[in-house]
């Protein structure tokens, strides 16, 4: 999901709907848990996050630079 959309950042609506097709409930915080866990297998640190970071109020984002070759 984050590999499709680089530098562009993603709520918490859009990334339930790409990885689960479904919508947030208003407590949910299952994409939370799953950006934590792809964090920690990156070894990204979320208080100094480099590859996804946490844009307050609005989502989260890839950092990382992508190269895409075929």
């Amino acid at each position: 999901m984050f590999l499709d959309h680089p530098q562009r950042v993603l709520n918490r609506d859009q990334l339930l709907d790409l990885t689960q097709g479904r919508e947030a409930t208003p407590f949910d915080r299952s994409i939370d848990v799953q950006v934590s866990r792809l964090r920690r297998r990156l070894r990204d640190d979320p208080r100094e996050a480099v590859i996804i970071k946490t844009v307050r109020n609005e989502g989260y984002l890839l950092a990382a630079q992508v190269n895409r070759e075929f």
